[in-house]
C-alpha cells in the first residue's frame, strides 16, 4: 500500500504523511492553499568508500535524532556509491523546514565529518512532483534488510514543459517502476536553477539494476525532446532510511553485521580417508561439542567435512578464550581422534570483518534444520593493506548478492594479520551455496583482482555440525550424519 501518493506541479499540492496505520496521503483539491513537499539532494564526490560504514555510523548516531526530531520531516536517505560518490536527500514538508535543514547538516557535517568529505556538495533543491513510497511485501513495522537507490540529476531543463512532463513520468513511468519487483519508493523534483532530480529506491541492487533498464528505455522512447544533456548518476546502497511514519523515525535499514567482536579460529585438515569421516564426527559431536559448548565466550562451531579434507570454524568472545578452546581441541584429538588425523592442521585465526547471522535477528531459538551447506575459502597471498577497502566492497556488494540468493545462514569473513583472508558462507541448501561459490568468484574478479592475485583455496559441502551459542542453545542444528 502507498503511503505518498502524487501530485501535479501548480494544480494539486500534497499534504504531510498522514499516520501510518491509514497509509495513503491524499492530495488536497486544486486550488487549495499548502506547500508542496520540499526535498533536498546534495551530491558528494571525492569520497573514500572505504569509510562508508564510519560515516554511516556517525550520521546514524548523530544526525538521524536530529533531523527527524526537526519539525516537518517526512524522509531522509544516504546513498552509497562504490564510485567514491554519495548522495544525502531530506525531504520536509515546507522549503523553510528543509533550508533549516541544510544548515543543520552543514554544521553537523564541519563539526563531525569534514575529514570524509574534502568537497562541497551540490545542492538540487525544490518542490516534490511525485513523491511515492509504498510498504514492501512482508514490512511490519518498516524494517527492510537492504534497500538501492539511483539518483539521477538533469541539467538545463526548461520549467516550460515541466507539467507535460509530469503528467508523461505520472501517467507512463510510474505505473512500470510501482509493477515492477522490489519497488520502494520514486521521487521526481525540479530546482530554480533548471536542473531535474529523479530518484528510484528499490528492495535491492539487482532490482535497482532493473529499473535502470527500463528507465534508460522509457527516456528513450518518450522524454529525450524534454532532457537536452544526460543525467548524472549516483547509484548505490542506501546505508541510512528514514521515515517519519515507519519505525517511529529509526533507520529502516538493519544493519549488516553484529556489533560483538568475535575471534574465530579456523583449522583445516589434509590427508583425512574419506571412510573414517563419518566416524570423526560421531565423536566429535558427542565428545568435543558439549565441551566447546561450555567453554568461556563461546559464539559458535561449524564442522565441515569434505572428502579428504575437513575444516572447523570456532568463535569465541576474545582471542584469549578461543586460545583455550584450541588447547582443548589439541587434547581431545589426541585422546580420541590422532589415527583417524594423520596431518596437522593449517590454522587460520583472526577478529571477524564480516559477521552476518540473519537466522539470528528476532529470534531467541530455532527449530532444528534438516541441513546447511557451507563453502569456505581462503584467498593467500592477499594485500592486507587493501582489507578494510576490500571489506567494505563485500559489505556492499556482495552480501546483499548472497542474501538475494535465498537461504543464506551467514556470512563471516576474517583476515589472520599475515597474508590471507578467510570468507565463509552457510546456505540452507547445497544449489544456494555452489550458487554464492559462482557469485565469490565473479565477486573477487570484479573487485579483489589487484589484491588478491592468487585463486582462493577451500572447501565446500554440506555441514556435520552447526552449533551457535544463541540458537537451540548452543546444541547442533542440523540432522546427524549417517555412517554406513
Amino acid at each position: 500500500m502507498p503511503i505518498f501518493a502524487s501530485a501535479r506541479h501548480k494544480r494539486i499540492a500534497l499534504v504531510a504523511l498522514l499516520l501510518f496505520a491509514l497509509l495513503l496521503a491524499l492530495p488536497l483539491p486544486a486550488g487549495a492553499q499548502a506547500d508542496s513537499v520540499f526535498i533536498s539532494i546534495r551530491l558528494y564526490d571525492g569520497i573514500d568508500s572505504a569509510n562508508s560504514q564510519e560515516v554511516e555510523r556517525v550520521i546514524s548516531e548523530g544526525f538521524v535524532p536530529i533531523i527527524s526530531g526537526s519539525e516537518g520531516f517526512i524522509a531522509y536517505y544516504i546513498v552509497d556509491s562504490t564510485d567514491n560518490a554519495g548522495a544525502a536527500i531530506s525531504i520536509f514538508e515546507t522549503r523553510e523546514q528543509a533550508i533549516a535543514s541544510n544548515e543543520l547538516a552543514r554544521d553537523f557535517v564541519a563539526e563531525n565529518l569534514a575529514p570524509h568529505f574534502p568537497n562541497p556538495p551540490r545542492v538540487v533543491e525544490g518542490s516534490v512532483d511525485i513523491g511515492f513510497v509504498e510498504l514492501l511485501d512482508g514490512m511490519s513495522d518498516g524494517d527492510v534488510s537492504q534497500l538501492h537507490a539511483s539518483v539521477r540529476i538533469y541539467d538545463n531543463f526548461s520549467p516550460d514543459d515541466l507539467d507535460e512532463f509530469v503528467t508523461i513520468v505520472e501517467d507512463g513511468f510510474l505505473p512500470i517502476m510501482r509493477e515492477s519487483a522490489g519497488f520502494f519508493g520514486y521521487y521526481l523534483m525540479r530546482d530554480s536553477a533548471g536542473a531535474l532530480g529523479a530518484i528510484s529506491i528499490f528492495d535491492s541492487e539487482a532490482s535497482a539494476l532493473t529499473s535502470n533498464e527500463q528507465a534508460r528505455d522509457f527516456v528513450a522512447e518518450n522524454l529525450t525532446a524534454y532532457l537536452p544533456t544526460d543525467p548524472s548518476v549516483v547509484s548505490g546502497r542506501v546505508g541510512i532510511a528514514v521515515l517519519a511514519d515507519l519505525n517511529e523515525g529509526a533507520n529502516l535499514i538493519d544493519d549488516m553485521l553484529t556489533d560483538e567482536r568475535v575471534f574465530a579460529s579456523v583449522r583445516v585438515y589434509a590427508g583425512v580417508d574419506p571412510a573414517d569421516q563419518g566416524e570423526i564426527v560421531r565423536l566429535t559431536d558427542e565428545g568435543f561439542l558439549p565441551l566447546i559448548r561450555e567453554s568461556d565466550g563461546f559464539v559458535g562451531y561449524y564442522f565441515l567435512p569434505a572428502e579428504d579434507m575437513l575444516a572447523t570454524v570456532s568463535l569465541f568472545d576474545s582471542p584469549a578464550q578461543a586460545s583455550a578452546s584450541n588447547d582443548a581441541a589439541r587434547h581431545f584429538i589426541v585422546d580420541n581422534l590422532a589415527p583417524l588425523l594423520p596431518n596437522p592442521p593449517s590454522i587460520f585465526e583472526g577478529t571477524l570483518a564480516i559477521n552476518f547471522v540473519p537466522a539470528l535477528r528476532g529470534s531467541d531459538d530455532l527449530a532444528a534444520v534438516d541441513e546447511l551447506h557451507a563453502s569456505i575459502r581462503l584467498y593467500q597471498g592477499f594485500d592486507l593493506t587493501h582489507f578494510d577497502e576490500a571489506n567494505d566492497l563485500a559489505i556492499a556488494r556482495l552480501l546483499p548478492t548472497l542474501q538475494e540468493l535465498g537461504g543464506l545462514f551467514a556470512q563471516y569473513a576474517l583476515n589472520d594479520g599475515e597474508d590471507t583472508v578467510i570468507g565463509i558462507s552457510v546456505f540452507d541448501s547445497e544449489a544456494a551455496a555452489l550458487a554464492a561459490n559462482e557469485a565469490g568468484k565473479a565477486f573477487t574478479i570484479e573487485h579483489l583482482a589487484d589484491w588478491a592475485p592468487n585463486p582462493p583455496s577451500g572447501l565446500s559441502g554440506k555441514l556435520a555440525i552447526a552449533a551457535l551459542d544463541e540458537i537451540n542453545m548452543g546444541e547442533n542444528l542440523v540432522g546427524k550424519m549417517m555412517t554406513e
